[in-house]
């Protein structure tokens, strides 16, 4: 330093002992700019050599700041994943949508309006065929998936593969098929559809034009309507109109009359024909059948 400031005060003028004093010390000329120092009670420039880079390096401002701290990785997606809620999957909820029991191995079909698992859930007749079904578990649907009911059938798709049965009719491969003992005569009959808690979830009532009905098909019926799951309209139910026993609850419920072992009745019709409750007039008449697509 000391050789620095003999350098700038041979700079100065010859008279500049002659004038007031500038500074008196090198803190005194900052204002005037960083390499100005206080030689001789003046206020000059500093050589180079004493404002050389090494004191303000790169090395100072840099590196400190260690980006690795706030890694990403201790933000990770994995600890936000669905998996963390934990809980058993939803459950299914299905309708009854496509029916005959008119053919060698009687068939019913539902569809998965949302999806999730079938443990549990069950359809029952209520009439006279003493037909009833529970899903076993393990098996889990997506949203729109076909369910085929094979009563007297001989197979039942493996879970996670609806194929495992083939595809020769009436089994399909683009379908869930389940294989249960049992049948159901043509006549009236009334089918509900519960949760796995036994809550009412769907339901449908048929009747023929003509045959015998069960004794009991009223009372089916009436069930459903306190169960919220058909039309809650009165059932008609009085001897004395003259009407014949099969027409019990006629005007509400679906009339599957004429179906043969090529033809099943479906609940296709309307803009919304599977809300609930369910309604006479979300079923078609007698039609092609097509089990296993909806």
């Amino acid at each position: 330093m000391l050789r620095a400031q003999l350098a700038a005060l041979a700079l100065l003028p010859l008279v500049s002992a002659c004038s007031s004093p500038e500074c008196t010390d090198t803190g005194d000329c900052a204002s005037r700019g960083p390499d100005i120092v206080c030689v001789e009670e003046r206020c000059v420039q500093a050589t180079s050599s004493d404002a050389g880079t090494g004191d303000a390096g790169a090395e100072d401002s840099g590196v400190d700041t260690d980006t690795p701290d706030a890694g990403i990785p201790d933000a990770g997606a994995s600890d936000a994943g669905p998996l963390d809620g934990g809980g058993p999957p939803p459950e299914a909820s299905l309708r009854i949508t496509e029916i005959n029991p008119d053919v060698p191995q009687d068939l019913i079909e539902l569809v998965a309006v949302t999806g999730g698992t079938l443990t549990g859930i069950s359809l029952q007749e209520l009439t006279n065929s003493d037909f009833a079904f529970t899903f076993p578990q393990g098996y889990t649907v997506e949203t729109g998936a076909v369910l085929v009911l094979h009563l007297g059938g001989s197979c039942t798709d493996a879970p996670g593969n609806p194929a495992s049965c083939g595809q020769t009719p009436p089994f399909s491969a683009s379908a869930w098929d389940f294989s249960m003992p049992g049948s159901l005569s043509y006549s009236g009959k009334v089918f509900e559809l519960l949760s796995s808690k036994g809550a009412p979830v769907d339901g449908v009532p048929f009747v023929r034009a003509s045959g015998e009905m069960p004794s009991n098909i009223v009372a089916a019926v009436q069930r459903l309507q306190a169960d919220r799951v058909w039309d809650a309209t009165p059932c008609v139910h009085d001897l004395g109109t003259g009407l014949a026993r099969d027409r019990y609850c006629r005007n509400i419920a679906v009339n599957w009359s004429d179906l043969n072992a090529s033809s099943s009745i479906m609940r296709i019709n309307g803009t919304s024909p599977l809300t609930t409750p369910g309604t006479q007039t979300q079923w078609s008449g007698p039609l092609p059948s097509r089990w296993g697509s909806y």
